[in-house]
């Protein structure tokens, strides 16, 4: 499979090397040219994941490194764009053989091209309020309408169109797809020009224009365009808009954190969008999760460009070239970005009434029963040998691997036990593990600051890509105990020019345990913030009830969401991804402590609420992994372009 990707990413980049035009942002909406759009399809690069005899019979994680590959050069693609990335495979879903003749072979060759019949001027994000009327005419249909911001309709062969045909009942019923000659007689098109003066969008006008090819079944539409709509949500496209803005920044003056955590959402996110490509291989329409990409994703882009404008002392030009143009390209398309393909608030509704479940397995499982039922969780833990989980037996240990010691260390953070299961099973045998990012190791003495979270004669320090034993009472060493904000006892230990024996090993196990116990209690704050706004009555309803209090909600998952992918793909231990994982931690942490503490109102900063026992661990976590993590990853990942795409592109663990 990765033989079969890499070669199609070669394929991609020759064909972008051979053909002369400007990197720009949001190339796959504003640019437009159909001769490269016939070379790529040329070359079967449209219709790739459409079975034959259409097209390739590829996979969408095929389709999604040949998206992602023409989004990183800036390409223009819009015209073959909405076609190949949602027509087609609601024409191969729903479509009828007939439909599927006339239309597939076209779109794959790259001669016919579609724009979307969708919005209307007062519908708005409402869908399904469409007033486009379909009227039967013998064997076919008649449209009567108007659509709104149909970009490329001025270019495109055919629309297709959501229309009423049956009104009969309720506005989600009676609404069906259909396939609209451009050229047929009562067709208008009038532009409508965008911020940048560009002309892309445009407001078609229908007077009984005749339709002959229906999308499905007469009155399914609203299941269908449902359906596509997570093909229209799910891709790269949602994420990569303003990348060429990032690849020019990396040459510009900036600041590394700043950048280092873009790097880190941008890295999670494309990863995500992997995950939702192979459900959709898996005939999945994942409604839900590409929701919550679509809204990560623009969001990201969004950001992106007031990272680029505030770290730089760069003066957008509309026009111009370089990181002044792509500046302005950004910044001027921006706006759109959390409105097209459903408005943020529209998001935030579906991820509100179905969140993505977390995701789990039999390890963690097992852990949340044992921690919810033992009288003494530490001294149970301790018993059933989950301080040596990931150790093989013949050297002493339980067996298992580090996935499973992150499941039960990830199951401590549900139930708000700040038991130190990380840091004995780190320094096993026989040590406590403590990050320490200021270790020096020298002729077998070290200097060094950590925080010990639990008392023991000798500690493991674990440094940036080194690790020391020491013992706590060598000359040297100075302790001093202290609390943190969950109030766990620490020992803050100093080492000065301390005699030590200097190990394999360094600080990237422990930071991931560290983030998937944060990962927990991010599960918890979540379950128990639904909860409240679900059981909790106020002016007559139930607080989700209020569309503020559900996106707020909705907000909360999406965070949990991108930290577990995170905290997942950090599970190989490979730097830059743990790297990720940790910066992602600092603003999913806040984010969620500071929104479910707004929820729950007054009772939520009381000890007779549970929310404070969770709210405090996830702060004592976050504060104690420490915020240099993005500033590291832009050392490891973002030094150039080529690195960075590297980093972004290479799934963990392989």
């Amino acid at each position: 499979m990765d033989d079969e990707l890499d070669e199609l990413r070669r394929t991609v980049r020759e064909l972008v090397a051979a053909h002369d035009f400007p990197a720009r942002c949001d190339g796959w909406m504003r640019g437009h040219d159909a001769a490269f759009t016939r070379e790529l399809a040329r070359r079967g690069l449209i219709g790739l994941t459409w079975p034959e005899p259409f097209g390739a019979g590829r996979s969408n994680l095929a389709r999604l490194v040949v998206t992602e590959e023409l989004l990183r050069a800036g390409a223009p693609v819009a015209a073959h764009w909405i076609a190949d990335r949602q027509i087609g495979p609601a024409v191969l879903r729903n479509g009828s053989p007939a439909l599927r003749e006339a239309l597939l072979p076209g779109i794959a060759a790259g001669e016919v091209t579609f724009c979307l019949g969708m919005s209307e001027t007062e519908s708005g994000s409402d869908l399904a309020s469409v007033r486009t009327k379909a009227i039967r005419d013998g064997a076919g249909w008649r449209v009567t309408g108007s659509k709104i911001w149909t970009t490329y309709a001025h270019r495109a062969t055919h629309a297709y169109v959501l229309a009423r045909t049956d009104d009969s009942g309720g506005k989600h019923e009676g609404l069906t797809e259909f396939v609209v000659d451009m050229s047929a007689p009562g067709v208008t098109v009038r532009p409508v020009l965008d911020l940048s003066g560009e002309h892309h969008f445009n407001e078609v006008l229908f007077d009984d224009v005749p339709a002959d090819h229906v999308i499905g079944v007469e009155g399914g539409g609203w299941r269908q365009v449902t359906e596509q709509l997570s093909f229209e949500r799910g891709g790269m496209e949602r994420v990569l808009s303003t990348y060429p803005l990032l690849a020019a920044l990396l040459d510009q003056p900036h600041d590394p954190a700043a950048v280092g955590i873009a790097v880190a959402r941008l890295m999670t996110l494309r990863e995500l969008a992997c995950r939702v490509a192979e459900r959709m291989d898996a005939g999945q329409a994942p409604a839900a999760a590409a929701a919550v990409l679509k809204y990560l994703g623009t969001t990201f882009e969004r950001d992106l460009v007031d990272v680029a404008r505030t770290v730089s002392d760069v003066v957008p030009e509309l026009g111009g070239d370089g990181f002044a143009g792509l500046l302005a390209q950004a910044q001027l398309a921006a706006p759109g970005f959390s409105i097209r393909g459903g408005t943020d608030e529209m998001l935030l509704t579906i991820v509100s009434r179905e969140a993505p479940a977390p995701d789990g397995d039999d390890v963690g499982r097992m852990g949340d029963e044992v921690l919810g039922s033992a009288p003494d969780p530490w001294a149970t833990a301790v018993d059933l040998g989950w301080t040596t989980v990931g150790v093989d037996e013949a050297d002493g240990g339980s067996g298992g691997t580090f996935a499973d010691l992150a499941a039960l260390v990830r199951a401590t953070g549900r139930h708000a036990l700040p038991l130190p299961l990380a840091e004995v099973a780190t320094g096993y045998p026989g040590a406590v593990a403590a990050v320490a990012e200021d270790l020096a190791v020298r002729d077998g003495r070290v200097t060094a600051t950590a925080d010990v979270a639990e008392p023991s004669g000798t500690v493991l320090l674990l440094g940036l890509g080194c690790a020391a034993r020491v013992e706590l009472s060598a000359d040297g060493v100075t302790v001093r105990p202290w609390r943190d904000v969950a109030g766990r006892a620490r020992l803050r230990v100093t080492c000065v020019d301390v005699a030590a024996e200097e190990v394999a090993g360094d600080a990237a196990g422990l930071t991931v345990l560290r983030v998937h116990a944060a990962l927990g209690a991010v599960e918890a704050v979540c379950r128990l913030t639904r909860e409240h706004v679900t059981t909790r009555v106020q002016f007559d309803r139930p607080l989700v009830r209020m569309q503020a209090v559900a996106h707020r909600l909705a907000e909360m998952e999406c965070a949990r969401v991108l930290l577990e992918v995170a905290a997942s793909a950090a599970l190989g231990r490979e730097p830059s991804r743990v790297a990720a994982a940790a910066a992602l931690l600092e603003p999913v942490a806040t984010t969620v402590a500071r929104l479910a503490h707004q929820l729950h109102g007054a009772m939520g900063i009381t000890h007779e609420h549970p929310l404070h026992r969770y709210t405090t661990l996830l702060w004592a976590l976050r504060d104690e992994t420490g915020h240099r993590w993005a500033a590291r990853l832009h050392d490891l990942a973002a030094t150039d372009e080529k690195t960075l795409w590297t980093a972004v592109t290479t799934r963990p663990g392989r």
